[in-house]
């Protein structure tokens, strides 16, 4: 084609042929070539992991007990693995591989848990952990890369992770447990909490009852009347899990709920900072010293983050989380959370991979897990602030608490970690 285009412009063609003729090369041979090196070039960044995962550290004690390495130049593929004897002499060892969809610290937390039940209960293992980035079909392959490995079990961290696996690995030999991520029946990924999933995969969950939650409300005040729901309406797994049973639960026991709704982390700040004194204005006609109102913080990260500007605005209203780690030293804080923490989930999630690593137990007959009772927290720094009583009841119970200096005095129950 070039040739004849040559060929055109020596017999003086005018210079509208020449252009077409370049066009049709363009069209025949230059457009397809770049389609393809687009293709081969998107097609390639799939199989490439190039974040680096340097962040998901192990603490000092499993650092102890395990060894850690990473498996290329990039630092996105994390290897630990029991220390002990000789490796090469261990025919008990398993393989556990484990899929993140992106940087949390939950997930550090979750995968110390798991380090740590695993060498309390001397299961001698060695874990991958990878990062398919939130593409669904980078994640497809890493499932396709632990059936090639043929590993003992999968161990999901996090709600995208876990669709992930429901989504397309149900029925697989390899079995799964789900841990760190957002209630499987309300999500319609489990029939119930009685059965199992009679499938390849155990999961657990991050929620509890919002009946439960609002029983302790009741008892923190009596006479509740007004509560603010503060959510991301853009998290699908928070709306169908937090906000839309919230909703149902507290109309039903004639609650005057009002909708503070974000739509990203990025707005979240400005977005409340304009929306909160509006709704204490619209809480202070039926509540005038607004001593029967809350705000219920649910889990979403652009919620939680923004703790500080909260507490700035909710002129002494108790700000009250679902989630236990939004209640944490100092000021900026929430005055108390009715939630599970997150790692008694990945504990109780540890517990159910032992329980089938030893072959005790099938994942799918094992049903969804939800700790119980809730892990209460409480910051007293912040509640004297703002002059609430916490009941006695309350401090007796609670995992993790907070003295009036805002320095922690019990976590998980006992003393200080």
């Amino acid at each position: 084609m070039l040739l004849k285009a040559l060929i055109v412009f020596n017999n003086n063609y005018d210079l509208i042929q020449i252009y077409n003729i370049m066009n049709r090369l363009l069209h025949l041979y230059l457009r397809p070539a770049l389609f393809l090196f687009l293709f081969l070039f998107s097609e390639s960044s799939l199989f490439a992991i190039s974040h680096s995962m340097e962040w998901l550290s192990l603490n000092n004690d499993n650092k102890k007990n395990w060894t850690i390495r990473y498996l290329d130049k990039n630092h996105s593929t994390i290897y630990i693995r029991s220390r002990g004897e000789n490796h090469l002499s261990r025919a008990d060892e398993k393989k556990i591989f484990s899929i993140i969809s992106k940087e949390s610290s939950s997930y550090v937390l979750a995968l110390n848990k798991l380090l740590e039940v695993l060498h309390q209960e001397e299961i001698k293992a060695q874990v991958t952990v990878r990062n398919f980035e939130e593409n669904e079909q980078q994640g497809i392959r890493l499932l396709q890369e632990a059936e090639r490995k043929q590993v003992d079990l999968i161990f999901t961290l996090g709600s995208t992770s876990a669709a992930l696996v429901h989504k397309h690995f149900q029925g697989k030999q390899i079995p799964v447990v789900t841990s760190i991520n957002k209630d499987p029946v309300l999500l319609g990924l489990m029939k119930n909490y009685t059965e199992g999933s009679g499938t390849n995969i155990a999961t657990t969950s991050l929620n509890i009852s919002i009946d439960i939650q609002l029983s302790y409300l009741f008892r923190l005040i009596p006479d509740l009347k007004n509560i603010a729901l503060l959510y991301n309406s853009n998290h699908r797994e928070v709306m169908l899990t937090e906000v839309v049973p919230a909703h149902k639960i507290f109309i039903k026991h004639e609650l005057k709920v009002y909708d503070v709704a974000v739509k990203s982390h990025e707005t979240s700040k400005e977005t409340l900072s304009q929306t909160l004194p509006k709704v204490i204005a619209e809480m202070r006609k039926s509540d005038p010293d607004l001593s029967k109102s809350i705000f219920w913080l649910t889990s979403s990260t652009a919620i939680f983050s923004q703790i500080k500007t909260i507490n700035q605005y909710s002129e002494n209203i108790p700000v009250i989380s679902s989630s236990p780690n939004v209640v944490k030293k100092g000021s900026d804080s929430a005055v108390l959370a009715i939630g599970i923490d997150r790692r008694n989930n990945a504990h109780m999630a540890s517990i159910y991979a032992v329980s089938i690593l030893r072959g005790e137990a099938r994942a799918g007959d094992l049903k969804v897990g939800v700790v119980t009772p809730p892990d209460l927290a409480i910051n007293f720094k912040v509640a004297k602030k703002i002059g609430l009583k916490i009941p006695f009841s309350f401090f007796e119970s609670a995992a993790f608490i907070y003295d009036q200096q805002g320095s922690i005095v019990r976590s998980f129950g006992g003393p200080p970690l």
